[in-house]
């Protein structure tokens, strides 16, 4: 007989409790895990395969958002399994204080040699907001080994997420995750306006409203003091506070010149928006092919087989170091877990997947089919409201704009979880707008994409439904 899946503490044997739980016979054990919020009764997710996720009970779900935007190759890829695991066998674990691994460093050239020669070096950590962390300390340094120490100035943008921790936190904008933090946030993170041209360049031409935004920032800048800014963070392509918002044409290159005339480090933030999900290795690739300075990754890295992330580092930022070497100065940084053989090796098999599967390409075809049939169903059954959509790749976004007033209020969390209900994952975007983040895994089909979008649809048209029937 099988064992016990752990939530009974070995009471009852595997595959039992879910019928024990089913029958009454059982009493669900409460959780004594701080889950994200205490008053959502969460199922159990215990298996996977390709895009779908199977709880405990048995129910189907399609993963539409690759979690948030993490699991690209879907989930249960033996390939990738085996690499870790092969990996585990060799080496688990061997601390960077004193050695390398060659899953690292065999990762980071596969990652150098796609990018076009814009960077040079690499560094492993486990998440996203260490990641970015990490760029901001790289640099401050950079500045220091420079013999620019007055350099202490961080600018993003509003609506900005970088991440969840009290850096990451301060160098991006995002209200609701960081206002009860704020009187704990460096007054060093200064902002400027988000870069959203459907929502905030009503009455402009494109080229107008990006001289305003880049007119802006020059100006913070000099407010600030020119040599006093260290760098600028950005998503190339906005997450999920505001919805894959893709930047005007030439905003990045127009970005990374103003940057480069001040001594200013740009960073671009692609932990969510890279890794092939925009339908380019880099989202930068694609949107005015101008590389950073430092750029951020995560998520899609490891695709959710292992944590990782990493940050990536120009020529002229290693040079940099590297003159610092000679004068004993020493990168001050450091995590326990940077550059996990096993996070690599799983990785690495990732990257190879991609590769040869020519997965990327297959992104982009996939990512115009999922916008067609969403605006064929959203189309068909909701005409009668502004419904927009907007992204790139498979990183799509439905915003339910002005449909909200007709209908009483936001809608975006009750149709996610309406979606859900029905058998789909969705991710619902911040209060910044009434959205819905659609990121499915990259090997996702024809087919199943009409399968997320039908879901979706239905589930929007049985609230539209109660909402109506509400207001009668």
């Amino acid at each position: 007989m099988a064992e016990c899946d752990g939530r009974c503490y070995g009471r009852t044997p595997r595959g039992q409790h879910s019928a024990l739980l089913k029958a009454g016979q059982l009493k669900k054990m409460e959780s004594a895990i701080l889950h994200r919020s205490l008053g959502k009764a969460y199922p159990t997710a215990v298996s996977g395969q390709g895009v779908y996720l199977i709880t405990d009970n048995g129910q189907k779900i399609l993963d539409g958002s690759s979690g948030a935007a993490v699991s690209s190759l879907g989930h249960g890829n033996t390939e990738v399994i085996e690499a870790v695991v092969t990996q585990a066998r060799n080496l688990s674990f061997a601390h960077t204080s004193f050695f390398t691994s060659d899953p690292a460093e065999e990762l980071a050239r596969v990652i150098i040699d796609r990018s076009n020669g814009a960077f040079s070096k690499v560094t492993f950590l486990s998440s996203g907001s260490e990641a970015v962390e990490t760029a901001l300390k790289i640099a401050r340094q950079h500045h220091i080994y420079n013999g620019e120490p007055e350099r202490i100035h961080i600018i993003g943008r509003m609506h900005a997420y970088h991440g969840n921790t009290l850096g990451a936190l301060a160098a991006g904008n995002n209200p609701p995750r960081r206002d009860a933090f704020s009187p704990l946030l460096s007054s060093a993170f200064h902002h400027v306006s988000r870069c959203f041209y459907d929502a905030d360049g009503q009455g402009m031409s494109e080229g107008v409203y990006e001289d305003r935004l880049i007119s802006e920032i020059e100006s913070k800048i000099e407010t600030l003091g020119p040599k006093t800014v260290a760098a600028m963070i950005v998503e190339p392509v906005g997450g999920a506070t505001l919805g894959s918002v893709p930047p005007t044409r030439t905003y990045l290159p127009r970005l990374k010149d103003l940057c480069s005339r001040y001594g200013i480090l740009l960073i671009f933030d692609e932990v969510m928006c890279g890794m092939g999900r925009v339908g380019s290795y880099h989202a930068w690739q694609q949107l005015g092919g101008v590389a950073p300075d430092l750029q951020t990754i995560g998520k899609g890295l490891g695709a959710g087989y292992q944590p990782l992330s990493a940050v990536l580092l120009a020529p002229k930022v290693v040079a940099a170091f590297e003159e610092g070497s000679k004068k004993s100065l020493k990168f001050t940084s450091g995590h326990t877990f940077q550059g996990h053989s096993m996070g690599c090796a799983g990785a690495l098999a990732v990257h190879r997947i991609l590769k040869r599967d020519q997965l990327i390409s297959h992104v982009g075809e996939m990512g115009m089919l999922l916008e067609s049939v969403l605006q064929k169903g959203l189309l068909s059954e909701i005409n009668e409201y502004a419904v927009s959509m907007r992204g790139m790749g498979l990183f799509r976004t439905v915003d339910f704009g002005r449909m909200q007033v007709a209908l009483g209020g936001p809608l975006a969390q009750e149709v996610a979880d309406e979606t859900f209900r029905r058998g789909a994952a969705v991710y619902t975007c911040s209060p910044a707008v009434d959205a819905i983040l659609f990121a499915p895994p990259f090997i996702i089909t024809a087919k199943e994409v009409a399968e997320l979008s039908d879901i979706f649809v239905s589930a929007l048209r049985a609230v539209t439904k109660r909402r109506k029937g509400s207001k009668l």
